[in-house]
């Protein structure tokens, strides 16, 4: 009997339904193969399959994220100073720092910024450069290894733009130099590089402070004086800080001229001598700021005797040089430590010695440091204060502190009744004094204790509505235990004269021994 050709049985190598004597390629062998070899290939192909679907899933879940999250890659990239950020490079001075560049809108270029990223917190310290700052790398790494002054221990951002020389870190009014280069630091420091080391390193926007030395020691209290909410703390070595009158002119005229060439800086820079810009960017005279605001100052300088290790590296024209500018600089710095002293700032005075050195520099960001990262951890972000505006409605230039003296003196005058006490109270009396809401004028002139105050209820009174009496009153018709009285409506008012005083009013609830107007001085 012979076997059929599709039977397993049949002892032939041909796939079955191939007759013998045919030669089979393999991959037609394996196409023709049985059902159950056939199978498995099929479902390795459904595995591929699958695991392609949830790669697809797993590159769209995360794009979706992406675009989600907008501006939360700065969390993700807070610390971490063994990552290159994308674009940056690293130094050859080591210790993780990094050269960025950095592209300012302002100034139409990009900027190298010089930069150790901190171990996972958002503090960031700026350190400005010098006079003689090089277009390729911040002295802070050539001269002093400020990288290891601040190393990893003290969990902080290095930030350490590169370039600067003569342009005292502020914005020009009008070109510098032959080539009418635009500078304007001020802008870049405050406005452009926050944004970039946010996205890139993860630094706080209102967590910061400033170094200077030398020609950016004034320019850093100034930028710590003009942008509060950025900087907490300003250190400060061998600066300049009285540049408002004839002589500081002078001196900036001469250090632009020989270092940089800059002969039209002292009219580019902020306009003529003796304008309301110099008097804007002298550190000396809005040194004020610093009280109002709680920031800190560290200043120090040296005394201008070259210590040998100086003497050693420097040239006699250069010890020279070294000995003149800091003994200028001493002066000045003891004249702005009285002036801050006398302003009510917290003022940090580190001694020190040399002269007008990276030396003596570094030794200052040393001693400096445990003060520095003191008011980093422990001093709360200066926020926007409160601003009063004239009946115009412009701002008032002094709006910040009135307020704050205003809500002092009123802390100080309101006395603290017990809602008990209110209530009571109001269930004796029918009625509470009227009160103007505007300037808060009392129109009970029985209590005031002053010619001058009887003066302003009177005028407050004669412009009230017609119709009602100078001591008609009129009962809250709300429980005082529910909610406080509220304010009338500005119909019900009269309109408060100007009187140059602030008045802080207490609601009367008509007991005779009730509190009166506390005027605010």
């Amino acid at each position: 009997m012979s076997t059929s050709p599709e039977s397993p049985s049949s002892g032939s190598s041909q796939p079955a339904g191939i007759p013998d004597g045919w030669q089979v390629a393999p991959d037609a062998a394996a196409e023709s193969a049985p059902d159950t070899v056939k199978r498995r290939p099929r479902g390795g192909r459904r595995k591929l399959a699958g695991v392609a679907v949830i790669a697809i899933l797993s590159v769209a879940l995360f794009g979706i994220s992406t675009l989600i999250s907008g501006n939360n890659r700065a969390s993700a990239l807070t610390g971490h100073p063994e990552v290159l950020r994308e674009g940056c490079t690293w130094d050859k001075s080591g210790n993780y720092v990094q050269n960025c560049k950095v592209w300012s809108k302002s100034q139409n270029k990009f900027v190298i910024v010089q930069i150790r990223a901190s171990n996972g917190s958002d503090n960031g310290i700026y350190l400005l450069d010098g006079m003689r700052a090089a277009e390729d790398r911040s002295a802070w790494t050539t001269d002093v290894q400020a990288a290891k002054v601040y190393d990893g221990s003290t969990d902080t951002t290095l930030v350490m733009p590169v370039g600067g020389a003569s342009s005292f870190y502020t914005d020009w009014d009008g070109g510098a130099g032959d080539k009418n280069t635009t500078i304007k630091q001020e802008t870049f420091l405050t406005d452009e590089l926050p944004d970039y080391l946010a996205a890139n390193f993860g630094v706080s926007k209102n967590n910061n402070a400033i170094v200077g030395l030398s020609m950016s020691g004034g320019p850093a209290v100034t930028l710590a004086e003009r942008h509060p909410e950025q900087f907490k703390v300003v250190q400060a070595m061998s600066g300049y800080y009285q540049t408002d009158n004839p002589l500081g002119a002078a001196g900036v005229f001469a250090s632009q001229t020989m270092v940089s060439n800059y002969t039209n800086g002292i009219l580019n820079m902020w306009g003529a001598p003796g304008s309301q810009r110099w008097t804007d960017n002298d550190p000396s005279k809005n040194v004020n700021k610093l009280a109002e605001n709680g920031q800190v100052l560290i200043i120090s300088s040296g005394n201008g005797f070259l210590t040998p290790s100086e003497m050693s590296k420097l040239s006699q024209q250069d010890q020279i040089s070294a000995i003149a500018l800091e003994i200028l600089s001493a002066v000045s710095t003891v004249l702005m430590q009285l002036q801050a002293a006398q302003s009510g700032a917290s003022v940090i005075s580190l001694p020190n010695y040399g002269g007008h050195t990276w030396e003596n520099w570094g030794r200052a960001l040393s001693d400096g440091k445990p003060h520095v990262l003191d008011a980093l951890r422990n001093n709360p972000p200066v926020t926007q204060k409160v601003q009063l505006v004239s009946a115009a409605g412009s701002p008032d230039p002094d709006g910040a502190t009135k307020a704050t003296q205003a809500a002092l003196v009123a802390a100080k005058a309101s006395p603290v009744l017990a809602a008990a006490d209110l209530a009571d109270a109001s269930g004796e009396s029918s009625a509470t004094a009227s009160s103007s809401e505007a300037s808060g004028t009392s129109t009970d002139s029985e209590t005031a204790s002053s010619a001058a105050d009887s003066s302003a209820t009177d005028q407050a009174t004669s412009e009230a509505p017609a119709g009602a009496a100078a001591d008609d009153t009129i009962a809250p018709t709300t429980p005082v235990e529910a909610v406080a009285p509220s304010a009338p409506g500005t119909s019900d008012v009269p309109t408060a004269p100007d009187t140059g005083q602030s008045l802080t009013v207490i609601p009367n609830a008509g007991s005779s021994s009730a509190p009166t107007t506390t005027p605010s001085r």
